[in-house]
């Protein structure tokens, strides 16, 4: 957990300065579809906070638009057709134009969905290198070792 909040408050950095692109969204979604814990709630509202503060935007609406988007990302990994990592390309594209729309709106700008569609195919390799830390490196209570 500790390395995926250093992730976050990089990409947060990376996108507020260089990237314009909503990279701690992606990964926030990609975890809420590998892992469908509590904590990415949290972390979704905490990050939503940090992003509005750093791109000096409101600061409620873009935690609200994280927690929206980890509650339905978190229900849709329920589902049967979960198990195809595929999925994760139209969630991401529904969610991220989604926070495009609602952000142009509120800051008066134009809606560049071109950006949209490039950015949402990103989160297949993001999937695949959370799913890979999560499976790999992190030691869940679960297991135990017997001696």
């Amino acid at each position: 957990m500790k390395t995926l909040i250093v992730v976050l408050i990089i990409a947060a950095f990376l996108q507020s300065t260089i990237v314009p692109v909503d990279l701690v969204l992606i990964i926030l979604i990609c975890r809420a579809y590998v892992r469908s814990e509590r904590q990415n709630l949290y972390l979704g509202f905490a990050f939503g906070l940090l992003t509005a503060h750093l791109n000096l935007t409101g600061l409620g609406l873009q935690s609200l638009i994280y927690l929206a988007a980890i509650q339905a990302t978190q229900a849709l990994s329920r589902i049967r057709l979960a198990g195809n990592p595929l999925m994760i390309v139209p969630i991401c594209l529904v969610f991220l134009s989604f926070s495009q729309a609602i952000n142009s709106f509120i800051n008066h700008q134009t809606l560049e969905l071109t950006k949209v569609f490039f950015v949402s195919f990103l989160s297949l390799p993001t999937l695949f290198l959370l799913r890979l830390w999560e499976e790999r490196f992190i030691v869940r209570k679960e297991i135990k070792l017997r001696m």
